[in-house]
Parts: structure tokens; sequence; C-alpha cells
């Protein structure tokens, strides 16, 4: 996995971490914020320019931590951009001529949260929108070393899935084991689940029951899910 500082802004880092749920065309970069900042940021061409990076090797951008603003220029930088995914709460991302050529040339897909500036870029392009992967929980067996994550995942052309990750310590320092697991999900899964709490009592297994109750990011997404499907079928009704 490689890292790239920013010469530019120290508040800036790049890595190629490929997370499993992330594996979409196998070349992901993310955009980070040093852990030690604690104000948002912005990142502009010069971030790239001033480390080395090789935008062109990368068709995956992930906007995660606390970015807040994306400089002119930067996603342009990427000519072979595939994905766009937004984790950051960015407020800002200047939609200039050569961004909507770069992601109607690529028929980009934008992925975040509703109402994020990837879902907004995705309607004023006409592109696809798919809602970001949410973390669910985490799942700690301090007796037998032993971790699961669990993550609701979202890709074009296929059912929604669980991914869990599970790890375990191996026999000496540094060996660890474990393996991952998809359970696909149905398209509607979400329905009568307005809220984290009902989600995690109907869908969510016990060793995940607590975190998943009080996640937020899931919270808003089940409720803003069902109000549009609420409104869709209300608007077929009055066609």
């Amino acid at each position: 996995m490689a890292v790239f500082y920013s010469k530019h802004n120290e508040n800036i880092f790049f890595d190629e971490y490929n997370p499993g749920p992330y594996t979409l065309y196998g070349h992901n970069l993310f955009i980070r914020r040093s852990w030690d900042c604690k104000r948002p940021v912005s990142v502009c061409v010069e971030d790239i320019t001033s480390c080395g990076l090789k935008p062109e090797e990368y068709y995956t951008l992930v906007i995660t931590g606390d970015i807040s603003e994306v400089k002119p220029g930067f996603i342009e930088s990427f000519p072979n951009l595939q994905d766009l995914i937004v984790e950051a709460n960015l407020k800002k991302i200047e939609c200039t001529p050569e961004l909507e050529a770069l992601l109607k040339k690529n028929n980009v897909v934008l992925r975040g949260s509703f109402h994020s500036p990837a879902e907004k870029l995705a309607n004023i392009f006409g592109l696809r929108f798919i809602h970001k992967n949410i973390f669910l929980a985490v799942y700690i067996n301090k007796e037998y070393h032993e971790s699961s994550e669990l993550t609701l995942c979202f890709q074009e052309g296929e059912p929604p899935f669980f991914w869990r990750d599970d790890k375990t310590q191996g026999i000496s320092a540094g060996n660890t084991g474990g393996g991952t697991v998809r359970t696909d999900l149905d398209e509607d899964f979400y329905v009568g689940c307005e809220t984290a709490e009902a989600f995690a009592d109907k869908i969510v297994g016990r060793a995940f029951e607590e975190d998943t109750r009080n996640n937020k990011e899931l919270d808003a997404f089940l409720a803003e899910a069902n109000r549009r499907r609420k409104q869709q079928r209300l608007d077929i009704l009055q066609d």
C-alpha cells in the first residue's frame, strides 16, 4: 500500500488502502486529513503535483475524512476516473466545464449520502448515483482476540448486501487470520425499517445490534429511503 504526503498542505495525504467493499475497479485512492488536524481542510491540484502521485493510475477516488472543499482542477486531474465516492462532509465542489466534460466522458458513477454533493453532481450532469457504503458496527470478542466488522454495501447492477470482515489473532505476533462473508439483501430491505433501531431489531444479528441501533448515518439513510419510496408510489398513483 503506497502513501503519498502532500508537500503543499501538511494536513493532506493520500493512500491506496483497499478494503473489500471498495474493490470496484482495483485502483483506489483515498484522500485523507492528517490524524492530528482537528479542522476541515480543502484539497487542490498542488496537493497532487507536490507528492509525486500519478493520477492516471487511479480509477476510484474516495474523498474521506473532514475534507471540506475540493478546489477546481483536483478531480479533473484523474483522467481515467470511473467512480467518485464522497464520504466527507463536503461543503463545496466547484462545477467547472472541465469537470463536467470528464464526468460525462467517463460516465462516472457518483457515490455518497442522499443530498450529498455526489448526488447533486449526478442530478446536474445526468449521471448515475449510488448510495455509498455504510459502516454499521464492530463486534470484539476479547476472550478469543477476534473482531468482526459489518458494512452495508451498494453496487451498481447488484442487490445490496452485508459485507462481514472477520479477523482473528494468529499463533504469533503480527499473524492474523479470518475471512469475509457477503450476504445479499432484497432490493427493498429497508421497507418498514425507518430507524436504525428498527433495522437492528429486524435484520442485524445480535453481535452487531447495539452499534447498529446507534448508527446515525444508517438512521438518515433509512428515513430518506423510505420517504422517497413513499413519494414514488404516490407519484405513480397520481399519474
